[in-house]
């Protein structure tokens, strides 16, 4: 008797034929993909950005402001603005300031109108300013003297002796050189 197997012919066939196709996983659906596809095209769009954005980059000090008669040559309200000696490269007439009077006081908006060279000696600053109170205290060492006009419209009776926190934009660099370590690597520009 012919041997019978419980099997049909096409199964055998058809199991065969199973055996020689590759089979590949489906381990990630589409809309995973495509997601993951998106964000990467967002990261490299950001880092672009990045690298092509410039914010401006500041110095700050501390400054006086002067009585009205202190220096007449400036007509208005003047502040001086304290900076040690190796600042005195980024100055220069006419950078714009920021100019905040006490610690929650007014911002006054302004311009350098003269930078004078770094002093030999706290004293020297003292004396040339007729510096005495706060602002003396202000000064503890060699200093460069940034001059800012406020003008006419801030009332120098009323502000005369007060301290001040200044800013100086002084340039721009990458956004990316903010990141830590690329900085020194990317550097600034103006």
């Amino acid at each position: 008797m012919p041997e019978r197997t419980i099997f049909r012919q096409s199964a055998i066939e058809a199991y065969k034929r199973g055996m020689e196709k590759d089979v590949v996983l489906r381990l990630i659906s589409w809309p995973i993909i495509v997601c993951l596809w998106l964000l990467l095209a967002v990261l490299i769009s950001a880092g672009f950005l990045a690298w092509y954005v410039q914010v401006p980059t500041y110095v700050d000090g501390p400054g006086i402001i002067l009585a009205r008669g202190d220096m007449p040559e400036y007509g208005g309200t003047v502040a001086l603005m304290f900076l040690p000696p190796d600042q005195a490269a980024h100055m220069r007439a006419g950078l714009p300031v920021d100019v905040q009077i006490g610690s929650a006081g007014v911002h006054v908006q302004s311009r350098i109108a003269q930078v004078e060279p770094g002093l030999t000696s706290p004293d020297a600053a003292r004396q040339r300013y007729r510096l005495d109170g706060m602002g003396a205290l202000l000064i503890t060492q060699p200093s460069t003297v940034v001059i800012i006009k406020l003008g006419t419209t801030l009332p120098a009776t009323a502000y005369a002796g007060s301290l001040c926190t200044t800013k100086v934009e002084i340039g721009s660099q990458r956004l990316l050189a903010l990141l830590p370590g690329l900085g020194k690597f990317l550097g600034s520009s103006s």
